[in-house]
């Protein structure tokens, strides 16, 4: 079978990028405020030991301050502009699809590896149970009235 891929729709295709571009923006973000925080304690090691101008023991305190702004700038700069730049280019392919014709797809049917038997509805009827026979299960139990209970 021949398809056309002839338009995409744009907001399907950023509302997924938007989110998977957040995720992705998550993961390099804390990966960046995980090496911020790392250069800031080196910085204040090898400070200590060389005399640190005070200017730079204040940018060393305050990095775990700049690690989380970082963490969230890069989250939302991540999904905002993965969500732009692929609304930017369904856009594109939807104005040239339209000109030139889409992108042309041969799709084959797979064959199935279950047995033909196991593909074909299959009737069961539901298994009766028997009427209890035991003495100690009461007789309400057995389908039948509790001598027990007054009517």
């Amino acid at each position: 079978m021949r398809y056309q891929l002839k338009r995409i729709d744009t907001w399907s295709a950023v509302k997924i990028t938007f989110l998977i571009a957040g995720v992705l923006g998550f993961v390099v973000g804390a990966l960046y405020a995980v090496l911020i925080t790392l250069m800031a304690s080196f910085m204040g090691m090898v400070g200590m030991s060389e005399g640190m101008p005070d200017e730079m023991g204040y940018i060393v305190g305050a990095t775990g301050f700049i690690a989380v702004v970082a963490w969230i700038v890069l989250t939302v700069l991540y999904a905002v502009l993965g969500a732009l730049v692929v609304a930017l280019g369904t856009w594109l392919y939807n104005l040239l699809a339209g000109a030139m014709g889409g992108v042309t797809m041969t799709l084959e049917t797979e064959t199935s590896v279950l047995p033909a038997t196991a593909t074909a509805p299959v009737d069961v009827a539901p298994a009766a149970t028997p009427p209890a026979s035991d003495a100690s299960t009461p007789a309400a139990d057995a389908g039948g009235q509790d001598p027990h209970q007054a009517s």
